[in-house]
């Protein structure tokens, strides 16, 4: 029942010849009839073509496809998704020409594999190539301004104008500015900068580490670059972005803010990071949490570009390693908030 006659004819030749329709979106139902029977052989087809260059308005057409038989196609769907989240600041352009249902779908789980300001920008991109459809509940649904500099904010706001969702940008930028707080581009050197100022404040010195942020490693053996003045100044120093946070592979750095939350509109490093190891996993990734006990990927290094938000505030973050020796300094920025 409601598979295409093109399907049914694509799923009885694989069975007797073992190919699959080149037809990619007839493929897929095809594959999708075929795990019916608990045949995977034609999905995994599908999958193989995803990953070999498949133009985006067919994996656009495939996801449509798979989201029509819900009950099947698990990995299907996921290798979709995967294809498009790999660089979604490029992949997600023409990404409006998809069903509501799907985009919606599609925008909640790209959350954290794309930026705010970015964001806006390609829903706002959207409306302006699409006028016909407001993308104003869109936007406020899955953009957050909390995160943004005046000046991305000021270019945000000026291209809602341009194409007529200036209103819904003023709505949530009133929102966001309920509660204000302090962009910054490095949320390490800002903590030391609050830290410096309150020294010469009560003109005393009072620690950094423990009062204004706290570092916990996952191996009791882990052991700061070498400092002339001992390893709890080279502690303080790490945790300041004085020094390259050095980590061996399968350890990890948790940072734990006492103080404060951050609204993390993107990161980056200072020196270059290994993308993917031998076996195709990451070899580093960084995770965001509220409260440390749930935590979501904030970033992974399988994607080429840095941009990525938190969908609220929050106060620990952990980077880990994998294979590979680790040596840079994490920069996170975003809008820092006390309390």
């Amino acid at each position: 029942m409601n598979f295409s006659t093109a399907a049914v004819e694509a799923f009885l030749r694989f069975l007797y010849s073992g190919k699959l329709s080149t037809n990619k979106t007839v493929a897929v139902e095809a594959a999708l009839m075929a795990e019916i029977y608990d045949i995977q052989e034609p999905s995994k087809i599908c999958e193989s073509m995803l990953l070999h260059g498949t133009s985006l308005a067919d994996v656009y057409a495939m996801l449509e496809v798979a989201h029509r038989f819900p009950e099947v196609g698990d990995s299907l769907r996921g290798a979709c998704l995967r294809a498009l989240l790999a660089d979604p600041e490029q992949s997600l352009q023409d990404a409006w020409t998809l069903s509501p249902r799907l985009l919606e779908e599609l925008l909640a789980t790209a959350t954290n594999d794309i930026g705010d300001y970015e964001l806006a920008k390609m829903i706002l991109s959207w409306q302006e190539k699409n006028p016909n459809q407001s993308f104003a509940n869109m936007l406020q649904d899955h953009v957050s301004l909390g995160g943004l500099s005046e000046d991305r904010y000021s270019d945000i706001r000026a291209y809602s104008e341009q194409v007529g969702l200036g209103f819904a940008v003023d709505q949530m930028w009133a929102q966001a500015q309920a509660a204000t707080g302090d962009w910054t581009p490095d949320l390490f050197k800002y903590m030391e900068g609050k830290w410096q100022d309150q020294c010469q404040e009560h003109r005393r010195t009072m620690p950094f580490v423990g009062c204004w942020i706290n570092l916990i490693p996952s191996s009791l053996g882990w052991k700061p670059p070498p400092h002339s003045h001992g390893p709890h100044k080279a502690q303080e120093e790490v945790a300041r972005n004085v020094l390259n946070l050095e980590l061996q592979p399968g350890e990890a750095m948790t940072w734990f803010l006492p103080i404060h939350t951050i609204h993390v509109s993107g990161i980056s490093f200072t020196d270059p990071v290994l993308g993917l190891v031998a076996n195709g996993e990451a070899s580093v990734e960084v995770f965001s949490s509220s409260n440390g006990c749930h935590w979501d990927l904030l970033w992974s290094s399988a994607r080429s570009n840095f941009s990525c938000r938190t969908k609220e505030r929050v106060r620990w973050f952990k980077l880990g390693v994998k294979h590979q020796p680790f040596s840079s300094k994490l920069q996170i920025q975003g809008v820092v908030h006390a309390g």
